[in-house]
Order: C-alpha cells, then structure tokens, then sequence
C-alpha cells in the first residue's frame, strides 16, 4: 500500500527510458512514498540498451527479482523493440486488438521469470507513443507546424496514441524520424524533454495502458 515507503526497481530498454523514469516518473511516485531505481539492461559485459534476446531479458530481471526480494521488480521494455524470441511474439497479430496480446506477452515474461515480486510491462508499441500524446508540445523543440500538424493527421487514425502500429517503417519512432531527422541521433535529450513539456497528467490520459501500469505502481 502506498504509503509504507514502497521500492520499486525498473529494468528498462535503454538510456532515454532511464532518464524518462527518473524524471517523469519517480518524483511522481516519491509524493506517495514509493520510490524508484531503474537500470538499463546489460546487453553484454560492459554494455547496456536494447533488448537482444528473451534469455537476457528474462535472466536479468529475475537475479534483480533475488537479488531484492523486499522491492518490486517491473519493466519498461517496447513491443516494438522486443527480441524475436520472446514468447508469444511470433503470433502476433496486427488485424487484431493490441493491448490483449501485450498482456499475454506480459504473462508470458512473469512465467518465464516465475517470481512474486514481478510486475511486467511492455509498452505499447514504443516508447515514442508516448510523445504523441500532445504533439504541440514539440513546438519546444523549434519542429516546424507542418511537421506537427502532419504527425496529427498520423494520430487522426487511431483510437489513442499507444495504438500507432508497429511496422519498421509507421513506428512512432519511425515517424519522428522521417519527418523530422533530427530526433534520430537525439533521441536521449528530445524524447524526454517532450515528454516533459508534455506532462505525467496528459500522457496517462491518453495513453490507458501506460496509466494502468502507474496507478498499479501507486498502489503498492
């Protein structure tokens, strides 16, 4: 129960997530007295950022799992990112619902890592969905209006901005990107000072899984 000084301890896909949770997220949480540490996982000795295999993902979550059996263990790992071995990937289905089978790729981790102290997430479908919950908002960035208003008529298609699909090339990532180059090698810096013009408040409201996840992370 919030309240009680809760830790949570956030495996996540790389340095821009990182930086999203220690901003964004924790002070959030800390009002309730639950408190955050993330850390990126390691992709080999020395390395860290991106998620190359389900056996990484999986061994790295439950040794932090053992390692902190007081704390909760949770993720913050793109579908869109995810290794071809993860279980329950190779049937996914872009004609039909998304978020049923993020949740089965969710109950597919907790299986693997088979730990009580586990929360998975997976988000829907990358991290960039987030951005597009209030695209003015790069206005921050100098992007010009065009570029806006195009990625508006891009949002017009879906029911919210977690649903903008997955492709390698209509990603959100993928379609920052293609109209506004600079993100690419600045994703780091521009992915959280959005995020930030944008808001906790905003995103959550329009992003429903995201704000599941956070409201479950409230109530601990």
């Amino acid at each position: 129960m919030a309240g009680n000084h809760t830790r949570v301890n956030i495996l996540v896909e790389g340095q821009t997530e990182e930086t999203f949770v220690r901003e964004l997220l924790a002070p959030h949480l800390a009002t309730l007295q639950v408190y955050l540490t993330a850390r990126i996982i390691e992709t080999s000795r020395g390395h860290k950022g991106g998620a190359v295999s389900y056996g990484k993902i999986e061994r790295q979550v439950r040794l932090w799992c053992l390692q902190d059996p007081s704390a909760t263990v949770t993720t913050l790992f793109d579908v869109y990112g995810l290794p071809a071995d993860f279980p329950g990937l190779a049937k996914w289905n872009g004609n039909q619902a998304p978020a049923p089978q993020v949740g089965q790729l969710e109950a597919n981790l907790a299986a693997g890592v088979s730990r009580p102290n586990l929360i998975p997430y997976l988000q829907l479908h990358e991290y960039e969905a987030l951005l597009f919950s209030d695209l003015t908002a790069f206005r921050y960035a100098d992007v010009p209006q065009a570029v806006i208003d195009a990625w508006q008529a891009d949002l017009a298609h879906y029911a919210s901005p977690e649903e903008i699909n997955n492709s390698p090339h209509s990603a959100p990532s993928k379609r920052l990107i293609a109209r506004w180059p600079e993100y690419e090698h600045a994703k780091p810096l521009f992915g959280v000072l959005v995020a930030l013009e944008i808001g906790l408040a905003t995103i959550r409201a329009k992003c429903p899984r995201f704000d599941h996840w956070v409201t479950i992370l409230e109530g601990l």
